[in-house]
């Protein structure tokens, strides 16, 4: 697996194909694969969260997941071809779930978009085996919410609890959970619960999603000038780092 470093951050060069290959053999030998996703944002704002990055440069898959991120791989002549979404990501390894029998949990998110998602999952993945969720506004101390999913040994873990909550959730506790496959999956429980609808087609076709989530929320409505001052960071530093 090749790796490149943008304003000192690890980004792997993966497919979705790739990551799916790989979790057969997490899963068998107990081992623990964290696919993480790292955008621009995550890369702007990581000299706030020390912590986050370096959990980053811990894990077993650093996903390219942001246009951003390609285009920089461009620019530099690097290796990074495709995104890999986090969304789509989660979505993948909830077929390989429903096909396989594979037990998941669900850790994030309001307690009505959790339920929501639920019970669609419950619909769509009929084979999956929903092993057990809590929301993300529990009063569950840490060590209480380790050991409520360690009690049903999940094969897969999905944590919704925003950047950087989730990630430092993740660097935590990853030492102490019985889980083969991790990720981080941010606002993913919002869409697939239908309280956010995915941005249309024509932002998905080219890679705009992230301005449509900004557009659409006054509160991200900043994220739009991370994308510049992603790429003039990752560039500068590109240079002085030849």
């Amino acid at each position: 697996m090749k790796t490149e470093i943008m304003a000192g951050v690890p980004v792997d060069c993966l497919t979705y194909e790739d990551i799916i290959r790989e979790v057969p053999m997490y899963i068998k030998t107990g081992e623990k694969m964290t696919a993480i996703s790292v955008n621009p944002q995550i890369i702007v704002e990581g000299k706030k969260h020390p912590e986050v990055i370096e959990f980053i440069k811990n894990s077993t898959h650093r996903i390219p997941d942001g246009i951003g991120i390609v285009l920089v791989s461009k620019l530099t002549k690097g290796n990074i071809k495709q995104r890999v979404a986090g969304f789509e990501l989660m979505i993948k390894f909830l077929e390989y779930a429903n096909e396989n029998c594979s037990s998941c949990f669900f850790y994030g998110a309001h307690p009505d978009v959790l339920k929501d998602m639920l019970r669609k999952l419950e619909i769509e993945y009929p084979k999956m085996n929903i092993a057990g969720s809590i929301d993300g506004y529990t009063s569950l101390k840490d060590e209480e919410i380790v050991d409520k999913i360690n009690q049903v040994h999940p094969d897969f873990l999905f944590i919704a609890l925003g950047f950087p909550k989730q990630e430092q959730w993740l660097n935590r506790n990853l030492d102490k959970l019985n889980v083969s496959i991790f990720q981080d999956v941010g606002g993913s429980f919002d869409v697939l619960s239908g309280h956010v609808k995915r941005a249309p087609a024509f932002f998905l076709r080219f890679h705009l999603e992230w301005l449509y989530r900004s557009l659409s929320n006054p509160r991200r409505i900043g994220r739009i000038f991370q994308l510049p001052v992603f790429l003039f960071k990752s560039l500068l530093w590109n240079l002085k780092n030849r």
